[in-house]
């Protein structure tokens, strides 16, 4: 899509609920997932595709300090196929997300309190990331209470930027999440044009993974992904994440 036809999202899109409560997005028992997920947005994915009906919820993992969400607890069991380094998975009930695994994939749950640094200084570096990254999110959101825009408090004070970058639409094969961590991927070439292949997650079942929305991280932050992407598998009502830092 060229800029010229690209839709102004410094408005909420139709069917977009910034700043949903916690409460809103995950299943009961799992409301301390807000300590490591910032919901973003709400979306009803109607507007994205007609047949689809309900509510997805746009996350953004305080996770990493550095490298990528997840690799702080590579071997630990914690991992799952929809749970793994740089992905990460829900499952729909009722509207709300369960995490598809054991929250202690996040470094900094409490389960993990004896779980060594992989590296020296890395509890006490995340410990510090997750510190600025909650005041800073909640800077972001006091100042969009106040003035309806969405700006980043730590930079361009004041200047709007976008609620979301994209809204559905296929995903190019050569996007650098696809390849980062290895995940089961279908690929379609189009016929009409033999420089495009399209990239399709796909669920432990085989079903595929459709785009739903895109936006940088650090529009809501002062530090995130440069794009989070958000995957819905619509069959059994699956949600996937990756991540993309080019």
């Amino acid at each position: 899509m060229t800029d010229a036809l690209k839709p102004d999202y410094r408005t909420p899109p139709a069917g977009m609920l910034p700043f949903p409560d916690a409460d809103a997005v995950f299943v009961p028992d799992q409301l301390d997932l807000a300590h490591h997920l910032h919901p973003l947005f709400s979306l009803d994915i109607s507007q994205v595709n007609p047949a689809w009906s309900g509510t997805l919820h746009m996350l953004s993992p305080l996770e990493p300090a550095e490298c990528l969400v997840g690799d702080l607890t590579e071997g630990s069991g914690h991992h799952t196929d929809l749970l793994k380094t740089n992905w990460i998975g829900f499952q729909l009930e009722n509207g709300r997300y369960r995490l598809c695994g054991d929250p202690r994939y996040f470094f900094l749950h409490p389960g993990n309190a004896a779980l060594p640094d992989p590296h020296p200084g890395a509890r006490a570096d995340l410990e510090q990331h997750y510190a600025e990254q909650h005041a800073s999110f909640a800077a972001t959101v006091d100042a969009y209470r106040n003035s309806g825009v969405l700006a980043r408090p730590d930079f361009d004070r004041g200047q709007p930027v976008e609620f979301v970058d994209e809204l559905g639409g296929d995903v190019d094969a050569r996007a650098n999440w696809v390849e980062t961590v290895e995940f089961p991927m279908e690929y379609v070439e189009l016929d009409d044009d033999e420089d495009t292949t399209l990239a399709y997650p796909l669920s432990p079942a085989g079903n595929r993974f459709y785009h739903v929305a895109s936006v940088p991280g650090w529009h809501y932050r002062s530090a995130g992904a440069d794009a989070i992407v958000m995957l819905y598998e619509p069959v059994e009502g699956l949600v996937l994440f990756s991540f993309d830092y080019s």
